[in-house]
């Protein structure tokens, strides 16, 4: 019987033996009343059979391959067909198209006889044992399924105690997918697979590679430093050149300033490497200028304890009701987090409560600040997010609102604003480490309602009303170097009840 079948109208229907009658529907594609179309699937399956069949009866062999004292009898056609590599080897112009007897290196015989059987009837058994050396016989020999399947049953297998290896087997290998998903769980199963020492033995490129990621899990910067220095100490000759490479996949800037300055700095190896040095300074650097620097070491981590978020603080309403509630939203998780409400907000005397209404705000070392205001104009308080409380520091010298906050080299401003009275030209400055206030060098024009922002080292005044119905256009610069101010190129336009951010190279006025 053939692949087509040709009937006439005066012709009997067709019938198949009884095996292939049972299967009809499957086989026909197309009928119509002269012709019958069928693609016989089950036919793979009989021609697969009758080759294993032939090579156990050792019928029609053409070449012999020899493994360790192994021989195993096969068909150059049915191997060139399974693999890309005999099919080079028989295909081509090659010594071993024409041999009976071809040796093959990198595979013992037990490997080699479970790659002949897959190659014959499509099925193995692949255990923890011999998943290993399976994969690593059918990488050599281009089984390309084989190692799919083998891949499939390492990602299953993934646990702490073994991912490592996994990973250097899929790196050997060139096996881009495995590897992803091995390093995507050592990312995830941090702190769990650091408890192996097989963790020690990760090439350094590999390892960077994991520790530069920022859904490394995490709880602290501290552990991705230690792991660093772990890691180097294992090898310590071999890889002490190493470390400035390594170390640079840790965001230093974000540990804590006592344990950089008793851990990091004093660490010997850390001393002994003047390579390191300029990510030292960084991370001195961002400490000292209020978390001013903007670098990829500067960028929490998605699962550390930091995340960057937005905080609405305080206000009114539309019919003029204050509002006590800190609004806080963290736009990567899409989440809302529960913050503390603004201090002496819920006093059990509704009289002894304070309204928190033309204050001012500002952000420094991962804290808010908030000063002044109508009814709070000498009050300085900031938020603590690790225990969620908001705690008070010294007062204003000069009570004010309607001012503004800035961060300018480690230190808080408080610019301007109204007493109450008249616009004043008062600046003070704050020292988080003795919890002080000083005075420096006041306003040229006494504004209020103006925007302020901090810029390459020096502090921007924009705008503001010197009056209740004014505004002006001037724009104000400080520099702390000579605690003096000078006038810069004015605003477009006149404005007032304005605000300002710096983002790269400008400064934005919004309002």
């Amino acid at each position: 019987m053939g692949d087509t079948l040709e009937k006439s109208s005066e012709e009997p229907e067709i019938s198949l033996d009884n095996e292939c009658s049972t299967k009809m529907g499957d086989l026909v594609e197309v009928s119509s009343g002269e012709k019958v179309k069928f693609d016989d699937t089950g036919l793979s399956l009989v021609l697969q059979n009758g080759l294993e069949n032939l090579r156990l009866e050792n019928s029609l062999t053409d070449v012999i391959l020899c493994v360790d004292s192994k021989e195993f009898s096969c068909h150059r056609v049915v191997l060139a067909a399974a693999s890309n590599y005999f099919r080079a080897m028989f295909c081509n112009d090659l010594r071993e198209k024409y041999e009976e007897k071809i040796i093959l290196k990198g595979v013992d015989a037990e490997t080699m006889n479970i790659l002949l059987d897959y190659t014959y009837t499509s099925k193995m058994l692949i255990t923890k044992q011999n998943v290993q050396k399976v994969l690593e016989a059918a990488s050599l020999f281009q089984f390309l399924r084989m190692v799919d399947a083998c891949a499939s049953f390492l990602t299953e297998a993934l646990q702490p105690e073994n991912c490592v290896g996994i990973l250097r087997l899929a790196d050997a290998h060139s096996l881009h997918n495995l590897k992803q998903q091995v390093q995507n769980y050592i990312i995830q199963n941090f702190t769990q697979v650091l408890n192996y020492e097989e963790f020690l033995e990760l090439p350094a490129d590999i390892l960077c590679s994991t520790l530069k990621s920022d859904d490394l899990y995490v709880t602290e910067e501290a552990q991705v430093f230690e792991t660093v220095m772990n890691w180097v100490r294992y090898k310590e000759s071999e890889r002490f050149p190493l470390l400035p490479y390594v170390l640079e996949n840790v965001r230093l800037p974000l540990l804590d300033p006592w344990y950089f300055v008793e851990t990091v700095e004093a660490d010997q190896l850390i001393r002994q490497c003047p390579d390191v040095f300029p990510l030292l300074q960084e991370a001195r650097m961002y400490h000292l200028s209020g978390n001013e620097i903007i670098t990829e070491r500067t960028k929490p981590r998605m699962h550390e304890f930091q995340s960057e978020v937005f905080m609405i603080i305080g206000g009114c309403t539309k019919d003029e009701k204050f509002v006590a509630e800190v609004t806080c939203l963290d736009p990567l998780r899409r989440s809302r987090l529960e913050v503390a409400k603004l201090p002496i907000t819920e006093q059990e005397t509704e009289n002894e409560n304070k309204k928190w209404v033309e204050f001012a705000c500002i952000t420094l070392k991962n804290e808010v600040y908030i000063s002044g205001g109508k009814e709070t104009k000498h009050d300085v308080w900031k938020y603590n997010a690790s225990i969620n409380k908001w705690i008070q520091i010294e007062y204003l010298n000069i009570g004010r609102w309607r001012h503004k906050m800035a961060v300018l080299g480690g230190k808080v401003y408080v610019i301007g604003g109204f007493d109450g009275m008249q616009r004043i030209n008062s600046m003070e400055a704050y020292d988080p480490f003795h919890n002080c206030w000083s005075e420096a060098a006041p306003l040229m024009v006494n504004v209020s309602s103006f925007a302020a922002a901090s810029y390459k080292k020096k502090l921007y005044v924009i705008g503001g009303g010197p009056n209740g119905k004014l505004a002006t256009d001037k724009t104000q610069c400080y520099d702390p170097g000579t605690n003096t101010w000078s006038l810069k190129a004015a605003m477009p336009v006149e404005a007032k009840c304005i605000n300002a951010a710096s983002f790269r190279d400008h400064i934005y006025v919004v309002g």
